[in-house]
């Protein structure tokens, strides 16, 4: 019952989004307002149809059809850049990328009801961000940008496919990290100083400047921090309160690294690629501020997470949480340890 009720709140929440898809993707369909209507009822539809089939299928759903409509829009709905080696000379119309978006969504969840294997839903996660990121790999704004930003996202991908095998997370992990790099390479298709939906916000708003980076920063540490929580807590076993703040370190650790790694690559590169590729956009404190929200997002998941514990298990969360910051080892380290090993 929880979830239908979920599913007809999403569903809503579905049929805004479709039907205002222009604002957030930067293209104005022209098409009869009936049909975007029907696209929402469908997606909304089908939303409530895998409901009843279960959390796995209702959960893919939710994370293909979006992704993939905005996909092809992003790729093939717009005049195709001239200076991009992989311009394709036609666009698509909103017809069609429905039904490919319909195609793929429904391929996908017939996989995941006849497949036995046990990794079926990391792998058709993998294999839908694959055909995401070579559609939107096609009439990129800026190529050479682009080739930069891929230069840790392939790598990246290709390490969670191999560990998969030997280290599974949990579905939830998997379409977190999923929606991610969605997020990712998209702002990559455009140079993230360009998404489209970035200028809707700063005209909205009068932000001042675009704010997609802003946004994918903050979504580090709220899409990954829970991830990461995973991995610290299956690994090194740790519990209570350290297995809520190991996971914001890290994101912080991480954003700091990224951000070294940016300026290093401006300083390499240097001119207007070094530029778009840092993408300060003017702001000194850029570096900063983009921690800051990654370490931001880490804090509200760790949150959400913690109140979630604490509601269905008071008890126990006190407990480990006090259990978890006492002294396991009286022993000092430093000199006393070194001396025991020198014996």
């Amino acid at each position: 019952m929880r979830i239908w009720n979920i599913s007809l709140v999403i569903w809503f929440v579905a049929l805004v989004l479709t039907i205002a898809s222009g604002f957030f993707l930067g293209v104005r369909f022209d098409i009869n307002p009936v049909f975007q209507w029907a696209i929402a009822v469908i997606f909304g539809g089908t939303l409530l149809a895998t409901a009843h089939k279960g959390l796995p299928q209702f959960f893919l759903t939710l994370l293909i059809a979006p992704t993939t409509f905005s996909a092809l829009t992003c790729g093939f709905a717009t005049t195709p850049v001239a200076t991009s080696p992989l311009g394709l000379p036609f666009t698509l119309g909103p017809e069609i990328i429905f039904v490919v978006t319909a195609i793929i969504t429904i391929g996908a969840l017939a996989w995941y009801q006849y497949s036995k294997s046990p990794n079926r839903f990391a792998h058709i996660l993998f294999w839908v961000f694959v055909i995401n990121w070579v559609v939107l790999a096609f009439n990129v704004s800026y190529f050479d940008d682009w080739k930069m930003e891929n230069y840790l996202t392939i790598p990246f991908v290709i390490i969670i496919y191999v560990t998969h095998r030997w280290f599974r997370l949990s579905n939830i992990s998997y379409g977190l990290i999923f929606l991610y790099m969605m997020l990712h390479i998209y702002g990559s298709h455009y140079t993230y100083s360009e998404v489209p939906f970035g200028y809707w916000l700063d005209h909205t708003f009068e932000l001042g400047r675009n704010h997609y980076d802003r946004i994918v920063h903050f979504s580090f540490g709220f899409l990954l921090a829970y991830p990461i929580r995973e991995m610290i807590i299956r690994i090194s076993n740790v519990k209570g309160f350290w297995g809520l703040y190991s996971p914001i370190e890290f994101v912080l650790a991480f954003s700091a690294i990224y951000e070294i790694i940016e300026w290093a690559v401006a300083v390499i590169y240097g001119g207007d690629l070094g530029i778009a590729y840092l993408g300060t956009q003017g702001d000194v404190f850029d570096a900063i501020k983009d921690m800051a929200l990654a370490g931001l997002g880490s804090v509200i998941t760790m949150a959400v997470v913690a109140i979630i514990h604490f509601w269905y298990q008071p008890k126990d969360f006190w407990q480990e949480c006090w259990n978890s910051l006492k002294v396991k080892k009286h022993t000092p380290l430093g000199e006393e340890m070194l001396d025991k090993i020198t014996k």
